[in-house]
Parts: C-alpha cells; structure tokens; sequence
C-alpha cells in the first residue's frame, strides 16, 4: 500500500540535481554503495532498450503480416513510422494499448510464441554487446570500494563481464544460486545479482513454484542490502511491480541505506516512481529522484568526482582508450585529375603586404572601449592602429603615431614582424589593420571615396532612386577583403553598392537593403565580371605599378604590392564531357583544381505502387510518379489526410474558398516553366484524398480576435499565440486533425511578436514550440498567399508542406553511405538572461542515409564556451551530445554507425573534437566539418567554345563544382547553375546575382572531399519544407538551426525526441 498520495509532491521536491547528487556520493567517498541497473543502462553497450525491443516486435508484427512495405518501415525511430504501426495495431482490437504495462510480455510473445526463439532473439542481441564506458567506470568505482553490488533485471552480464577485464573477482548470483546473495561480497569483489523481474523469456507468474520462491529470495536479499547500503537506481524504467514492490517493502522498513533513482532528461518524475518516492519519505527514508543524462554519463561524472589519484587518472585513460586519438586525425583533401571542362574566374588578386608593423605599450588604457578609444586618438591622421595582447601595433610614420598618442607612449615605437600565421584570421586584429592601410592607399592612388575600412566607391551616383521617403544616390561600389588561402596572401574585390543620402551620409540598412537588391539582384554572370573588370581596371591600372604604400607618399616602407590578374581554377567533369583549350598565357593563373559532381537523385514510388522510380527534380519527379511512402495510402494505412483550420470570423468565407480549391488544377506562369510544372490538383499529385472541413464544422475552430492591445506592445502577440494555442487544443481533442492549418490575416501583421530589451516574443515560434510538445503539426497560411499571382507555385509548395507535416514521406535520397549517420549541431542562445546565465541549447539532428531527420534531442549545454557571439562545447558538453548521437542511431538501427559525419556552422575546438570522439567510442570513422557561407569568395563562370576557347557564360558556376583550397580547406557550389523541367538547358534557381560557394574546413577525418561534397549536395535537397530543387545548405544545419531557435521555448529536454517535421 501506498501511504502517501504521489501527486502532494511536486517535482521539484521530488528531485535532487545532478550536481548535487554527485557530491552527495562524493562526501561519502567511504561508504560502499548498491547499483540497480536497468536496460537503459546497457544501451550504449548495444543491447536495445526494452522500448527499442517493443517497436522491433511491432514492426515484425506488422511488416509480417503487411508484406511489400519494408522499404517504408526501415527507420523505427520515426514517429511517423511508429504512429502507423500503432494505428494498425489497434485497429486489429487483440493487441494490448500503447504504453501499457503488459506490453514487453505480451509482444514478446505475440512476435515469438515458441519460448528457444525468445531465447534466440536475445541470444543474438547479447552476442554482439560490449561493456561500454559505464560499465568499465562502474569498475573503476567498485576497485575503489564505492560500489559492492550491482542489481539488474538484465539478462546481458554486462557487469560481471566488464569486471573481469579489471582486477576485480565477479561474484554472480542469478535464480539458481539464490542462496549465494546472502554472503557479503569482501573488497576487489563485485557482487552481480541477476532478478528475474515480471518477465524474462517467460512470465513470472507462469513459471514454476519453485523458480518464483528463489526468485523471492533474490528481492528479499535486495530488501536487505536497501536497509544498509544507499542504492543507485539507473536505466530502470521501474516497469515490473514485482521488483518496485520489493522496492516499496524496503523503503518501509527502518534503515540508514538512501535511495537515488536516476531517471533521463528533465522530465516529469515517472508515476511509480513519485509513489515510491511518497511511500518511502512518509517512512522516514531518504529518497531522491535525479534527472540525468543516462548510465555512461553518470558513471562518468562519479568516477572523475569521487576517485582521486592514480585511480583517477586511471578512469580518464579508460575514457580516452575507447575513442583512440587517430579518430581526430585529419587527412587532406585531393582532387582527381581530370581533363579541364572550364575554367572558373575569382575576384582574388595576390597581395603582397608588409612584413612588419609598429608596436608600442601605452602608460595609461582606457577601462572600457578600448577599439573606440584608439579610432578616437587616431582620427583623420595618416595612421591606423589596433590594440593587440596588451600593445598596440600601428602603420603609418613614427611622426604621426606620437602626434596621436603624444605623452601616452611608454618606452620606444618599435618594428615588430608579421608571421603568416597571424594573417590567416580575417577576422583577426593584424588583418583588420593591413586591410585599413590598403584601403587608404587604394582610395588615394584611385581618387575614389572610401569608408577608411573597407570600402570604396566612385564619386558620382550611379542611380538617383526614392527609398522609404529618402531621396537617395546609389554608387557602385567595392568592398574589400584579406584572406589567406594555403601559403598565399589574397585581396579579393567584390563589387557591390553604396547608398547615400543628399548630404552624402550612409542611409539605414532598411532604405539601403532595396536599393541594393534592386540593382545588384541583376548582377549575374556577366554583369558581375563587368563590374569586378572596371574595379581592377582603376585600382590596378597598366600603365602603373601595382604598388601600395601607406601613408601614401611619405616614403614609407609599409607597401602592398598585388598582381593584376585575378587568379583561375580549373574544373574537370569525372563522367566526361568537352574539353577546353587553355591558352600558355592562361595556364599560369590556375591556381587551383575542381570537380563538377553529377546531381544527387531521388527515390519515389512508381504510380502503381510496387516499385520505384529515381529523378533529380522533386516537382518533376512527384507529378511523373507517386510519394515515396504511397504505399500506405494504398494499403488503406494512411488513406487520408485530415486538415485542421483555424481562421478568424470574419476571414471564414475567403480561406474557406481559397481551401477548397485544393484538387484544383494550376499552370506555372511563363517565367517559371523553367522550374515548375502544372500542379494537377492534390489528390492527383499525392494520390491521397485530402479532408478539409467547412465553417462551423468539428474541423473548423474559430480564433477569437486579439484582446485590447492599447497597453503593453505584447499583449496583443501574446493574446493572438494565445486564442490559436486553445484552438489548437480544442482541434486535438475534438477532430485529431493530421495536420492543423492556422490562417493569419494581414490586419494583424503588427501582431506577430514584439522584442524589446528584455525579451523577444514570436508567435509563430511559440505556437510551433506549444504545438510539438503535444504532438501536434501546425502550418501558418497568410492573406499574401492568398493573393499571390503565382498560384501554381503556391500549390506545389502548400501541398508539400501539409503532406510532409502529415507525416508523410515524399520522397528520399538514394545513394548516400548506408552506414553512415549525418548530424547537424546547431546552437540557440537566450540573449537577454543575465550573463553567465543564458540559456544555450544544443541540437544533435541525425539523418539517415536516405536523408530522412530522423530522432533529435535538445539539451542544455551546460558549461559553453563564448567566443565573440558564437556558443562553443566544453569538452564534457560535447562527451554528452557524442553519446546522445550514438545512443539515437543505436536505437534506430540496432547497431551503431560505421561512420558518423558532423557538421557545424563554426569550427570544432579542440575540446569539442576531443569530447565528441570520446562519447562515439565504438564508431569506426568520424567526419568533423565546418559549413559556411563564402562572404567574400566569388568566382565567374566560362564555358568552353565551338573551336576549345574559352566563352563567357550567361549562367553561373555550376551547382556541384567542388574546388580545394588547400589541404583542409575546399569551396563547394551548393547554389549555382543546374538542370530542371528542361535537362538541355539550364537552370538557376532564384536568379539573383551570382552565387557564394560554402566553405568546407576539415577538422578530422579521412572520407575523400567528392563523398563529403557529394553527401552535402544530396543533404540539401532534404528539406521538405520546400518545393526548390535544393536549399543553400544541407538539411543537417538547416534543420538544427530551426529545432535549436523553437526548441529553445519548450519546457524539458532529454528523454523527448520529436519528428522534426513538426517543427518546420
């Protein structure tokens, strides 16, 4: 009996943190301590989780019993895929509810009625297991005599079998040796008791007498070692009540052993858990519950904590000795000869600039604002200068820096070296200062404007244009860049506009934005290349040296010197193709050699049904074909799809004309047959009949109007996220829409969030962040798309959203490593909480190698690390998101990934590295790679002519050129000039300027840059959220960036893993 209700404990009283619970052990460094050790506990070991055993058994059901969908049904870690088994399950009316008690015996059974194959299925599962890092640490603490015992309804020897690789004596007890429990385990011994549980290979209650009284001797002896020993309950569910009974008899009993029961994540405490909780406090025992980041983790964190010494040390070679130190090693990039199909031209010049800079130390430093400080003293005068660890380094005449400095100077103005090294950061002091004095001189020697920093423009306006009621000269412009590639020293030109006012001032960004876009968003090919030609005409002319020298004309010995050709690279085709004819003169700027990579396919299903079919446009490829997953829809699986609305009142009629317009048909407009084709209507281009209800209807909630909003600006934002969050649970509970379609009209567009210096407020981030902790799949319709021109357009990409967000799969990549697991790390930092106190999240998403999201886990980052803006993890912090990712695939696939390929927007530190190859101990390969966006780097399409020469191209560089840099560096062309509707001609999607190329920095690994480069190109075509034939980056950080900024408003992390389509 339980004599204390549960619910008059709240969590938190209910919990202990880690933290403290760790110095709690830690203070008791001599007492010997109990574990009891659940199936969670030997996950990372490679034995399933008993949930991970329950879905295999589901799917053995259902695929056995629903032949021909095994393609649709291979990564159980999808909701999507879950929620179908489960439906068909229930339908059937002989299978036991979601979640019940029962269900480990009852689909065990079910899936193998014959006991020796019960037996044989775990056989096999323990078979390949090996004790991972928790248990070899357990070790560690058992040498130590903090732990004498280990409890577990296990059935995989994981303990005894990690203790015998360390001077420790295993001493096993199962249910045959019961009598054995009774006997004290002496120190450098491990006692290792197996229970039974509810169920093995049998049900308890169904075995013979005998075997349930020794079973009962094992739980009385475990009563016994609660009264005297603190137990550590880990990777438990607490699923068996023959095993918490015993639990709650010890607990009633007097006693000084304490109880710590280590559930995962943050969660709600589990309901058997807070009434043991209950029941053992009303008996004046002392229990805790401690969320924690899983059984390797908190063996971690015991063992570096409570051991000290040789014997700490021990633990930390134990922990590296999993993930051996090659797994960081980095090898470099190569490029396979091929013949030269073109070349492409860069807006990079080589520079030469001094080799050295002044340096001095001040007297007094100002306390704060040090940068602006030193602008302030050098003003107008012909110096520029930095402050630099503890100097401050400077270019210009000794003469000027102490008409700056004056009496400040402390000791003499030295001349100090200038290492290669320091130019490689472009972001850095030393090239911030080389850049200014370059610009200066470019700006004299040229007789154009400048911004003394960065930029140049021509006198007089280009164009005279109104922005925003601001009369504006808009005059073409060159910003400039250093940048260090291998050994070389570059200075890159990119042309672009500078906007002014009357007067001569720079405008806003917001009146500047436009402007820009309107002239520059034309500035394609060849534009582009006129544009860089004119600026390298002026600043390097033939008639005079190509020098720099700052302060111009004062004799100085600070001189850049540059070469007027901009350098080239050369692309080779690996499937062949026409060759170009380089000239001698040519040859000398190719630099750098490339590839052009074929375009990446996708699978869908045929129309009937049975098979499939590939293509590289997803339109295309979906309106010839049919949704990969059709088959669910024509096994009557998924036979529909049911659409929520919500809509204001008096927006009812409009959305509810618009809506059911749905099976209508719509032609592309001329200037998009390039890309589009005819949208034949939803249930023609899916296959699937869609449901959308009308006003008034179950399906068809209506959304209040917004309370007064006359005082605080986010009352009004609040009060709409508030109205649609109620819809959405009225939906919920009342239709069980697939999918919930929220309509925001335009008179409340002042209404979508609100920041101000205490918080940032967004009602679509809310909703979407309310949305997903209940399972619920939202999409925002607004009154602009309604009236868009583009109809067709509309379509395609409105149909796609509410299938894909119906937990629907419409198509998948084919070709990627079929052991490999792709994971973006993506970051979300709360600004406004106080510092040292903003919350960080990290956002481990892992796709397979069709590209399908599959789980993610949002944690906090515990302990980040800030560089400028940007979170990095410690190496603990990145420890924990490598054994979450390996924990996830595991529990996908039943083993663990051949290969793992990380990609992040900023580099990997070298804690991070360390502490990601410490927590994927076990996998073969790891591919570490920053991904991002080039700002500076643009290079020009050519193509080759009739006779071999040589052409300029009206198209940009092709999506798919992969160029390398240098040994760890490469450029990669994502976006660019590609095939469509049409495979003869080309494609550029989105037609604006010309394209950046993202920046690929190798930070470990081995895998050859064409399948890193190849995975990328099929990695941005996963994003269902679009109807565009690839996104500017692979959906593994397009998608953690999203989850990682609306996660960051959900209430729990840990345990809970969402379909990321739920969050798009």
């Amino acid at each position: 009996m339980v004599s204390a209700p549960a619910k008059a404990l709240e969590t938190d009283e209910l919990s202990l943190s880690l933290d403290a619970f760790v110095r709690s052990i830690g203070v008791r460094r001599a007492a010997q301590h109990a574990l009891f050790l659940g199936a969670g506990a030997s996950v990372s070991s490679g034995i399933p989780s008993a949930q991970a055993c329950i879905w295999e058994w589901k799917r053995d059901l259902f695929l056995t019993n629903n032949p021909g969908l095994e393609e649709q049904f291979t990564e159980l870690s999808l909701p999507g895929v879950q929620r179908h088994i489960q439906q068909w399950l229930d339908t059937q009316g002989t299978y036991p509810q979601e979640g019940a008690d029962n269900e480990y015996g009852f689909y065990i059974r079910a899936c193998f009625p014959i006991p020796d194959d019960r037996r044989a299925f775990f056989q096999e599962k323990v078979r390949g297991a090996q004790p991972h890092i928790g248990y070899r640490l357990l070790c560690h603490l058992a040498k130590a005599d903090l732990i004498r015992s280990v409890w577990s309804t296990n059935f995989d020897g994981l303990p005894a079998r990690a203790a015998a690789n360390f001077s420790l004596t295993p001493f096993e007890v199962g249910i045959d040796t019961q009598g054995r429990a009774a006997r004290p385990a002496n120190a450098g011994e491990l006692l290792c008791v197996s229970l039974h549980g509810d169920y093995r290979y049998d049900d308890l209650k169904n075995t013979p007498d005998e075997l349930q009284r020794q079973e009962a001797a094992l739980r009385a002896a475990l009563i016994d070692e609660l009264r005297q020993r603190t137990l550590i309950v880990c990777g438990y569910s607490g699923r068996d009540h023959s095993i918490m009974e015993a639990l709650q008899a010890a607990c009633a009993e007097p006693g000084t052993g304490a109880l710590y029961w280590c559930g995962f994540g943050d969660g709600e405490v589990p309901e058997p858990v807070a009434r043991l909780i209950a029941h053992a406090r009303a008996h004046g025992r002392q229990v805790f519950y401690v969320p924690t980041l899983g059984f390797d983790d908190l063996m971690t964190r015991l063992a570096l904590y409570c051991l000290e010494g040789e014997r700490r040390e021990a633990a930390r070679k134990d922990v590296a000795a999993l993930a051996p130190n090659d797994l960081l090693a980095r090898q470099p990039f190569q490029v396979a000869e091929h013949r030269a199909n073109t070349l492409i031209k860069s807006n990079a010049f080589e520079i030469d600039c001094p080799a050295e800079v002044l340096s001095f130390d001040l007297k007094a430093w100002p306390s704060e604002k040090v940068w602006s400080w030193v602008r302030e003293q050098t003003g107008a005068r012909p110096v520029v200068a930095v402050p630099f660890k503890g100097k401050i380094l400077a270019l210009g005449t000794v003469d000027d820096i102490k008409d700056c400095f004056g009496e400040n100077i402390k000791g003499p103005v030295e001349r100090t070296p200038v290492t290669p090294y320091e130019l490689r950061y472009e972001d850095g002091a030393i090239v911030g200062l080389m850049r200014e004095a370059l610009v200066r001189s470019m700006a004299n020697a040229a007789g154009v404007e400048t911004d003394g920093q960065s930029e140049l423009w021509l006198k007089a306006p280009l164009k005279r244009v109104r922005q925003d009621n601001v009369q504006c000269h808009a005059h073409e412009s060159v910003i400039i860049f250093l940048r260090r590639v291998g050994g070389t020293q570059y200075v890159v030109l990119k042309p672009s506009i500078r906007v002014l006012d009357q007067s001569g001032a720079e405008v806003p960004y917001e009146v500047a934005g436009p402007v820009k876009l309107r002239i520059l968003g034309y500035q394609h090919n060849k534009p582009f290349n006129t544009a860089m030609n004119k600026w390298r005409r002026l600043l390097f002319p033939k008639d005079k040296p190509c020098s720099f020298e700052f302060p111009t004309d004062a004799g100085s010995s600070f001189k850049f010197r540059a070469r007027r050709a901009p350098v080239f690279a050369q692309i080779g085709l690996p499937h062949g193709g026409p060759s170009a004819n380089i000239t001698q003169n040519l040859q000398s700027l190719i630099k750098y050699k490339g590839l052009q990579l074929a375009e990446p396919t996708l699978l869908f299903c045929d129309k009937q049904g049975t098979g499939t079919n590939t293509d590289t446009h997803p339109v295309r490829g979906l309106a010839a074909n049919r949704p990969f997953d059709y088959p669910l829809t024509l096994k009557g699986l998924a036979p529909s799809l049911r659409v929520g609305v919500i809509c204001p009142r008096s927006e009812a009629r409009l959305v509810r004309g618009y809506l059911q317009k749905a099976n209508q048909g719509h032609r592309p407009a001329d200037s998009e047959r390039d890309y589009l084709v005819d949208f034949p209507g939803f249930q023609q281009a899916y296959g699937l009949p869609i449901e959308i209800p009308e006003p008034g209807a179950l399906g068809w909630a209506l959304c209040a109007e917004p309370s007064n909003t006359g005082g605080h600006t986010g009352q009004g934002p609040l009060s709409v996220a508030q109205h649609i969050t109620g819809a959405i649970e009225a939906l919920r509970s009342s239709y069980a829409p697939h999918v919930v379609l929220a309509f925001f009209p335009r008179r409340w567009d002042h209404l979508r969030g609100y920041r101000d210096e205490h918080e940032r407020f967004d009602v679509h981030d809310f909703v979407k962040a309310y949305a997903v902790q209940r399972g619920v799949a939202t999409q925002f319709l607004t009154e602009d798309t309604l009236s868009d021109t583009q109809q067709c357009r509309v379509w395609w990409w409105l149909s796609l959203a509410l299938y894909v967000k119906g937990i629907r799969t419409p198509w998948v990549l084919s070709g990627l490593d079929e052991d490999a697991a792709y994971v973006g790390l993506g970051f979300s930092i709360d600004r406004n909480a106080a510092k040292g106190n903003h919350v960080v999240l990290g956002c481990s998403h892992i796709y397979s190698a069709r590209g399908e999201g599959l789980q993610y886990r949002l944690s906090k980052v515990e302990n980040p690390i800030m560089r400028g803006k940007n979170p990095f993890m410690s190496r603990d912090d990145a420890r924990r998101a490598g054994e979450t990712i390996r924990q996830l695939f595991f529990d996908t696939r039943m083993k663990l990934p051949r290969r793992v390929v990380l990609h992040k927007r900023t580099p990997f530190l070298r804690d991070e590295r360390e502490g990601l190859r410490d927590g994927l101990g076990g996998v073969a390969a790891i591919d570490m790679l920053e991904i991002v966006e080039d700002h500076a780097l643009r290079y020009v399409a050519s193509m080759p002519g009739r006779d071999g020469t040589i052409d300029e191209d009206n198209y940009p560089v092709r999506r798919g050129t992969v160029m390398k840099l240098d040994d760890f560096t490469a450029l990669l062309w994502v976006h660019g000039a590609t095939a469509a509707v049409n495979p003869s001609l080309k494609y550029f999607q989105g037609k604006r300027r010309i394209p950046a190329p993202l920046t690929l920095r190798r930070h470990a690994g081995a895998t050859a840059l064409d399948q890193l480069a190849g995975e990328i190109l099929g990695l941005s075509k996963m994003n269902w959220n679009t109807f565009g034939l690839y996104t500017k980056f692979p959906a593994t950080l397009q998608s953690s960036g999203e989850i990682a900024r609306i996660g960051s408003l959900l209430q729990r992390f840990g345990a809970s893993s969402y379909d990321y389509r739920l969050f798009i």
